[in-house]
């Protein structure tokens, strides 16, 4: 792939127009950008993200800086090496290499007035079967034809996570759709990241609009996939078009790097900074301790810049583990360093005023979290959760139920 050396980058603004940021150098070095003059004096601009501040000086960047949130991920990356015949490409191949309609957050990068990786249309709904083979012989290492694997990376693009997934639209909006994996799971993923989105929200946390759909592979086995709105995306009324809305990670606020973990002293500090909800974050934080969900790294959180402000994106890639016993359970993100915080942990004083929270509140939050997930039962039910898969996450959600009723007795 030949890089260009200067590459200019675009973003929208609470107005909806998509403006002219900066521009984007490489050289041998390593990537640098500088805001545009004319951003800097438009009244709507913002920075883009904290290590890059609103101010006309070159900032050289660490790999892709703030911008890694629109590259591809783990399951992107395998998918462009696979599709290129390459075992390895620069940080800046991936960012370039990934499809300009499904992109994640605002972010488009043109060279000589055309976006880069083109404009290829993105798959609809009834593509789906033939994007979840061409997922499964990734996974599996069978052989793929060239134009499939192609389809699949144009509609996968920055999407992050290790799991097969793949944008389509369907409606007139984007959604995620995320697949189940051939082999390897020892219970139903994707159906449990259903139910519990459905938990989530009935405990009063923020989830995007979501589906479950079942699709019978090339071997004929039927297979849940999940859909997900893509939040990063909104509908215009002045076009067709998909309006696109400005994304940072928690991990790009934090201005921290994949594999650093992260603390919920730091996420909360900064949210509370730019005004954003910082009892939501509570929420999500004592529904994520509860459940088991400890895949909850600073890229699985993020904000959206919505009018002149960013505000909390809602939850995703909520997933629960069964619980394995007495051992302590060790997630991406500590509490005041602690890397395995219990319920008990977010309801200390100490931790209710990091996040702005009461007493009183936090206890009206439980009684949320309780009520949702005295439906976890019913819920399996209606998403046809095999019993093995009930059984092994049955653990999970009966120490969730005991820790809850130990904290409000």
């Amino acid at each position: 792939m030949s890089l260009p050396d200067q590459i200019e980058v675009r973003t929208t603004l609470g107005n909806g127009s998509e403006v002219l940021a900066g521009e984007l150098y490489i050289n041998r070095t390593g990537l640098s950008f500088q805001y545009a003059a004319s951003y800097i004096n438009n009244p709507l601009s913002y920075e883009l993200a904290p290590a890059i501040p609103l101010t006309l000086g070159v900032y050289p960047l660490q790999e892709l800086g703030p911008f890694s949130d629109a590259a591809p991920d783990r399951w992107g990356r395998k998918l462009l090496q696979r599709s290129l015949g390459r075992s390895r490409l620069s940080e800046i191949e991936y960012l370039l290499g990934v499809n300009d309609l499904t992109r994640q957050g605002a972010y488009r990068f043109f060279l000589d007035g055309e976006p880069l990786s083109g404009s290829d249309g993105v798959p609809v709904l009834t593509d789906l079967p033939g994007l979840l083979n061409t997922a499964d012989a990734v996974e599996e290492g069978v052989e793929v034809s060239e134009t499939a694997l192609r389809r699949l990376y144009r509609a996968t693009g920055s999407l992050g996570g290790a799991r097969p997934k793949a944008s389509v639209r369907d409606g007139g909006n984007l959604w995620l759709a995320k697949f189940p994996k051939p082999l390897g799971d020892r219970w139903d993923v994707i159906g449990w990241e259903a139910v519990t989105l459905e938990l989530a929200q009935k405990a009063g946390i923020s989830v995007p609009q979501h589906r479950v759909l079942s699709i019978a592979d090339e071997a004929g086995r039927k297979r849940t996939i999940l859909l997900t709105q893509r939040f990063d995306r909104s509908s215009s009324e002045q076009s067709n078009q998909l309006q696109r809305i400005p994304y940072i990670s928690a991990m790009t606020a934090l201005d921290a790097s994949d594999g650093q973990g992260g603390d919920w002293l730091d996420f909360a500090d900064f949210a509370a900074s730019i005004g954003a909800d910082t009892r939501q974050l509570w929420l999500r934080a004592a529904f994520g301790s509860v459940i088991g969900n400890l895949d909850d790294h600073l890229r699985n959180h993020g904000f959206l810049r919505i009018g002149k402000s960013w505000q909390l994106a809602p939850a995703f890639d909520l997933n629960p583990e069964p619980y394995e016993g007495s051992k302590a359970e060790v997630h991406q993100l500590s509490l005041f360093g602690n890397p395995s915080p219990s319920l008990a942990s977010f309801m200390q004083a100490e931790a209710l005023s990091l996040f702005q929270v009461t007493a009183d509140q936090a206890a009206q939050y439980l009684a949320q979290i309780r009520a949702a997930l005295a439906q976890v039962t019913p819920l399996a039910h209606v998403h046809r959760l095999d019993a093995a898969s009930q059984e092994i996450m049955a653990s999970r959600w009966q120490l969730a139920q005991e820790q809850i009723d130990s904290l409000m007795n």
